[in-house]
This record gives C-alpha cells, sequence and structure tokens, in this order.
C-alpha cells in the first residue's frame, strides 16, 4: 500500500485527487450487434461527455468530454473486431453474432482495455475485462434500436516513487455493471448513432457512471450482403 512520506509531508491535493479517482476509461458501447462482413472495415470515431469513469471527471466533478478514435475489419461471416483509443488508454474488442430472437439481432463483444495516467511523481491507471451483450432490431430501413447488458471487471493500480511523497503501490479489484441505448441511421457508407450509457459500481454500491454522446462510422469495401429480412451489418 502506499503509505506516507519518511518526511511527513503530504502529497499535494492534486497528487491525492489523481490517486482516489476511479480510473480511466469509457462508457460508450459502441455500433450495434451485426459485425461487418469479411473484406469491410469501418472508422467510427465518437464524441460523449461522461460522469465517473474517466480520470478527469471524477476528479473534476463534473462531466467532461471524452474523444475516441477507432478502428473495426470484418474477420468471418458474424465476426468482426475493433480497436478504439482515448484519452491515457486503449480497448480492444470481439464481436460475435450467436443467434437471431424474433426481431432482434444478438451479440457478445468480449473486450480488453487498459489506460494510464502517470506524471513524474506518481501514477494510476486500469486493466478492464468487458462483457457487453449486444441486442438490434430495426426501427425502418435505414434506422436501427441497440440495447445492451455490460459488465466490466476492473483492477486499479497507482503508484508513488518520489523521495518527497514517499515510494510505493497499491491496487483495488471493482466490478461494474450497467447498460446502454443507442438509435443508429445510416446514410450510404455513414451511420450516426445517439447513445447512453450507464454503469454503477457493484463493490461499492455507487456511484452512477453515465455517458452519452455521438458516434459516425464510415463503411469501407463495399456494403455487405443483406440479412434475410434485415440491413446489412455493421
Amino acid at each position: 500500500m502506499v503509505g506516507p512520506p519518511p518526511s511527513g509531508r503530504r502529497p499535494p491535493a492534486s497528487g491525492l485527487l489523481a490517486l482516489a479517482c476511479a480510473g480511466c476509461s469509457t462508457l460508450g458501447t459502441l455500433h450495434g450487434a451485426r459485425p461487418l462482413a469479411p473484406g469491410q472495415h469501418m472508422l467510427p470515431p465518437a464524441l460523449s461527455a461522461q460522469q465517473g469513469t474517466e480520470a478527469l471527471s471524477t476528479a473534476a466533478g463534473i462531466p467532461l468530454p471524452q474523444i475516441e478514435l477507432g478502428y473495426r475489419a470484418g474477420l468471418a461471416p458474424d465476426l468482426d473486431w475493433g480497436v478504439r483509443s482515448y484519452l491515457f488508454g486503449t480497448t480492444a474488442d470481439l464481436r460475435y453474432r450467436f443467434a437471431r430472437l424474433g426481431p432482434f439481432d444478438l451479440a457478445a463483444q468480449p473486450s480488453l482495455g487498459g489506460a494510464v495516467l502517470p506524471t513524474p511523481a506518481f501514477g494510476i491507471g486500469n486493466v478492464d475485462l468487458g462483457m457487453p451483450l449486444v441486442a438490434e432490431a430495426d426501427l425502418g430501413p435505414e434506422t436501427s434500436l441497440v440495447l445492451a447488458a455490460r459488465t466490466v471487471a476492473r483492477q486499479h493500480f497507482a503508484w508513488v516513487d518520489d523521495p518527497a511523497l514517499g515510494r510505493g503501490a497499491s491496487g483495488r479489484f471493482e466490478l461494474l455493471a450497467g447498460g446502454g441505448a443507442r438509435i443508429a441511421r445510416r446514410f450510404g457508407i455513414l451511420t450516426l448513432g445517439v447513445f447512453g450509457d450507464v454503469l454503477i459500481n457493484t463493490s461499492r454500491l455507487g456511484p452512477l457512471w453515465w455517458s452519452g454522446g455521438l458516434d459516425l462510422g464510415f463503411t469501407l469495401g463495399g456494403r455487405a450482403p443483406e440479412d434475410p429480412g434485415g440491413q446489412p451489418p455493421g
């Protein structure tokens, strides 16, 4: 565990805030349950406001913007992969559509992510293992509704290495759970989505973290074959 420095001096307030904050991550459950077809690629930037799980908003106590840049590619029928980079972190995932239930396509999207916020004297970070279950149904010829349930197993870590502040390290495990919703509209190769997500820290029964924003998807490599009675994946 991180202890007080030998000199008895305490870390500055900014350091205490950073060591106490929840970590660096992104709440957005982007895209739907329909993977890209083999040979397709997507560039999915997103912009959101987030409160809670992202380190700076936790320290400040107010929602702050989050910008994400990403890439997705089709691997096989019903399977694609993607990577997202955001402030201080990166997450990679696989998306597998495993069933259709009534009007809904159903997919699992396991992910592994990590983030770190270092300074010369101390740092914090986290490793996340996520498991969203995603359902998508059509609302119209080019519009779909996405619903997601999500759990995140998160391992925090923090360290101090400075003669004036002390030296040491600590860690904490947490389990987060929640869900999200998204409405998407396709315009040719462009998909525009509006999304919102919430998570709660089940290890401490709070607080409630949330995000809301917009995402875009630029699909390259041609239009995928249509699903029976449905719309193209992606």
